[in-house]
């Protein structure tokens, strides 16, 4: 099997580049930032000029905005070593950044995403695990993290980040699978900290602390479920929780589905 590329931009945090001699550079004004950004998630894709200036200026672009842009396509190539442009290109349109598959840390992520949902529909959990435990290792913090907030890096920061929570149950599904219950318990109770209104990470945990023989821990995570979902959103717990709290107080053997459909949107 043919190996990935090396990275050569990172999304999956703080914007970032790679130079040819290894060494990962910040850029350091806001607006290359942002630049950068809208022409990797537009990777492959000639950007039009006006879009590029809704994202550098979302209130009002100055009457100098095609120069400005042009001055940062310069620093851009410049901090890229690509003064030819042969990378990031000129288009009568706008511009287009030319970015080969696995060069951008998002598309590994998706890759080794799509292998960990592979392995867990044809029941390899550890080969699962190892996928994505590579997906979820690309991760720096908040996707683009250091890039201010115009609407479509909003909209790609979001579904990257739904895309990095996906990757996450599946793991954890996995290495139930695989019998890590108790090793996984403290991860499944921050991430039910952190995602309270998150039912699959509460399901989860429901199912490692029975299985740890900890029925009395597991309702009380449902009970507590229920009246959050109630205080905030005056709901009660889908069907799927309630036939697991269920099967917990009959003291049945619980059956975990190795993918949610919920998964299949990370292929």
């Amino acid at each position: 099997m043919a190996l990935p590329a090396p990275i050569r931009y990172r999304i999956l945090g703080p914007v970032q580049t790679r130079s040819a001699d290894g060494t990962w550079h910040d850029l350091a004004q806001d607006k290359w930032r942002t630049l950068l950004a809208v022409l990797l998630v537009r990777a492959n894709r000639v950007v039009p000029y006006e879009e590029l200036y809704r994202q550098l200026w979302p209130e009002a672009p100055p009457e100098s905005r095609r120069k400005l842009v042009q001055q940062y396509v310069h620093r851009l190539r410049r901090i890229l070593g690509d003064p030819g442009g042969e990378t990031l290109r000129t288009r009568a349109a706008g511009y287009e950044m030319r970015v080969p598959a696995d060069e951008l840390d998002a598309e590994q992520f998706e890759g080794h995403c799509s292998a960990g949902r592979l392995a867990l529909t044809t029941g390899t959990p550890a080969e699962a695990m190892e996928h994505l435990g590579q997906a979820m290792a690309l991760w720096r913090g908040a996707a683009m993290s250091d890039v201010v907030d115009t609407r479509a890096i909003a909209a790609e920061r979001v579904r990257l980040n739904e895309r990095r929570l996906v990757a996450t149950e599946m793991w954890l599904r996995a290495g139930l699978a695989s019998g890590e219950h108790d090793v996984l318990i403290p991860e499944l109770e921050s991430l039910v900290t952190a995602h309270p209104l998150r039912e699959y990470f509460r399901e989860l945990l429901m199912t490692a602390l029975y299985e740890t023989g900890r029925r009395a821990d597991a309702l009380s995570v449902s009970r507590n479920l229920r009246r959050v979902l109630r205080e905030e959103l005056g709901l009660d717990p889908g069907a799927t929780v309630q036939r697991l709290e269920q099967t917990i107080l009959l003291g049945e053997d619980v059956s975990l589905p190795l993918l949610r459909p919920s998964a299949r949107s990370c292929s």
